[in-house]
C-alpha cells in the first residue's frame, strides 16, 4: 500500500502543478510578445514635450510632469514589460492574471494621464504616450480571453482519488 499511496501523492502533485498552467496559442504569444516590444518602444520615445518616461520616472523633480503621466509610465514598465515576460516565460495563470490587472489598471491610468497633459500649462502628450496607452489597452485585450479561459485551480477532485484507493469492504 506504500507505493500506491506514494504514487498518488505523486500523481496529485503533478495534477496541481499542471492545474495552475496557462495555455497560450502561437497568436497569441506573439501578439503579446509584440505588445511588449511597442511598449519598449514607446517608453524611449518622449511622453510630453521632450520628457521621456525614463527621465519621469527616475527624476520625479524633473520637469512639469503631471502625477498621472509618471504613474502610468511605472505601471506601463512593471506590468506592461516585466511581468508579462515572466507570465510569458512561466506559463503560470497567477502571473498573467496579475499582468491583465495591471494593464487594465495602466490603460485606465493612461486615460488620465493623457487628460492630465492636455491641460495648457503643462507640456502637451506627445507620440510616446499614445504608442505606450495603445500597447497596455492591446496588451489587456490579449491576456483577457487567455486569463478567463483558464480556471485558476481545478475544483473537481483529483482524478486518482477513487482509483488506487482500495474501497471498503472488499480486499
Amino acid at each position: 500500500m506504500d507505493d500506491l499511496s506514494q504514487y498518488r501523492a505523486d500523481l496529485d502533485r503533478i495534477e496541481q502543478r499542471v492545474a495552475g498552467e496557462l495555455v497560450l496559442g502561437r497568436t497569441r504569444v506573439r501578439i503579446l510578445a509584440g505588445c511588449v516590444a511597442l511598449l519598449v518602444v514607446g517608453l524611449i520615445l518622449p511622453q510630453a514635450s521632450s520628457v521621456t518616461s525614463l527621465t519621469s520616472i527616475a527624476r520625479w523633480d524633473a520637469e512639469t510632469v503631471a502625477l498621472p503621466l509618471r504613474i502610468f509610465d511605472l505601471l506601463a514598465l512593471v506590468f506592461g514589460v516585466l511581468v508579462p515576460i515572466v507570465a510569458l516565460l512561466r506559463r503560470r495563470w497567477r502571473i498573467a492574471a496579475l499582468a491583465t490587472l495591471g494593464t487594465g489598471a495602466a490603460s485606465m491610468i493612461g486615460l488620465f494621464a493623457y487628460w492630465s497633459q492636455a491641460g495648457a500649462d503643462v507640456p502637451s502628450p506627445h507620440v510616446g504616450l499614445f504608442v505606450c496607452w495603445a500597447a497596455v489597452v492591446l496588451s489587456t485585450v490579449a491576456w483577457l480571453p487567455a486569463v478567463l479561459a483558464a480556471p485558476p485551480l481545478r475544483t473537481a477532485p483529483p482524478l486518482t482519488g477513487g482509483v488506487l484507493v482500495p474501497r471498503r469492504g472488499t480486499r
